[in-house]
């Protein structure tokens, strides 16, 4: 059994589908799990160290703008198109997750008569799943919304997230194990675990916008006493420490770090926003304005249920977050007193995993 992953350009793609690559590593033991991605520094740095095969194809995105990669587009895509015609030899099932990748793969899988499955993890799908889903793959996805915000798929399966193990098992924590852990990362940050504490990251890369907003803010939020952990991306400049401020490159231990704050002030990706849903992180998101308005939408689906607030970025500045700060603080008080279980739920992977079983067993999609 071989199955073709296709996965790249970003966390919020490869995460989930390393997630049901897992989970088929564990329960299906004919599996053979490879990776179609691309050379890219976080492409290689996910896969690679995961075990999993990964099969770097020339990246080709489409233009979405009037430019000189217009010329060249149509030569790197018939590249990547014959890259990946040698890749699904033998291949059983490609499964899509989005990304630059995913076009080319459908395309080539269609040709070659592989079934495809497709994982849409965005509230709004992007165009290569679009492009999967007319191609007349089987479409799943992992916000309800998607259904009512794009009537063409209506018919696509909710299964969820696929979400890493370690989050899994924090989601069952009970109340005493969470303050557990919360004492304990207080401590190694040098915090006192009986006043708030905030997590604000901006992705792996981190977020020029948010840091120099939190930069502004520190004297009012010292005086408040306010605690900030602050991931500030792993190419930025680290800035000083103080009292109640600790800034880092980038946080390995990220589900133990949002079950530990009051608050997380984030972007809107998709992954984050199911993470801050299932360990029942109050968020302050301040969504990308990219691809489709996709992080938007991802937010909505947690501020629709009061487990965040949504801030356009062209809001969040200093003065805005000064005014705010402390009700956004009792706000994440309020909902984790009221909060009862996951906002997501925790099987997705295994959901994927049984349906890329059954469709490699019948060879129907359908």
């Amino acid at each position: 059994m071989k199955i073709s992953f296709a996965a790249a350009g970003t966390a919020g793609h490869i995460e989930p589908a390393l997630a049901v690559a897992r989970w088929l590593k564990i329960h299906e033991s004919s599996a053979r799990c490879e990776f179609i991605g691309t050379a890219a520094a976080l492409d290689s740095s996910l896969l690679l160290k995961s075990g999993f095969t990964l099969h770097p194809i020339t990246k080709a995105p489409f233009p979405r703008h009037i430019s000189a990669q217009i010329i060249s587009w149509p030569f790197k895509f018939i590249r990547s198109f014959m890259q990946i015609w040698h890749v699904l030899d033998e291949s059983d099932l490609v499964v899509g997750f989005g990304g630059y990748v995913c076009a080319p793969t459908y395309i080539v899988a269609k040709i070659r008569k592989v079934p495809i499955l497709i994982h849409e993890a965005n509230a709004l799908p992007g165009m290569a799943n679009e492009l999967g889903r007319k191609l007349g793959a089987k479409t799943t996805i992992a916000f309800a919304s998607t259904k009512s915000q794009n009537k063409k798929w209506s018919s696509a399966e909710l299964v969820g997230m696929p979400i890493r193990e370690s989050i899994k098992n924090l989601a069952h924590l009970s109340t005493e194990e969470r303050r557990r852990i919360r004492g304990e990362k207080a401590e190694q940050w040098n915090f006192d675990p009986l006043r708030p504490i905030v997590l604000v990251f901006g992705g792996s890369q981190g977020s020029h916008g948010i840091n120099s907003v939190i930069q502004e803010i520190l004297p009012q939020t010292d005086i408040a006493g306010i605690q900030i952990l602050h991931a500030v991306g792993k190419a930025n400049d680290l800035p000083a420490r103080s009292r109640n401020y600790l800034p880092v490159h980038y946080i390995d231990d990220m589900g133990e770090a949002m079950v530990a704050a009051d608050l997380a002030i984030t972007r809107g990706g998709a992954v984050t926003c199911a993470e801050l849903g299932i360990l029942q992180t109050y968020g302050v998101i301040i969504p990308l304005a990219i691809g489709n308005g996709e992080q938007s939408e991802n937010a909505h689906e947690l501020s629709d249920i009061g487990a965040a607030v949504v801030v356009p970025s062209e809001i969040f500045t200093a003065r805005y977050l000064s005014e705010h700060f402390i009700g956004f603080v009792r706000d994440a008080e309020k909902f984790r007193l009221e909060s009862k279980s996951p906002a997501f739920s925790l099987d997705a992977e295994e959901k994927l995993g049984e349906m890329i079983r059954s469709i490699v067993r019948t060879g129907q999609t359908r």
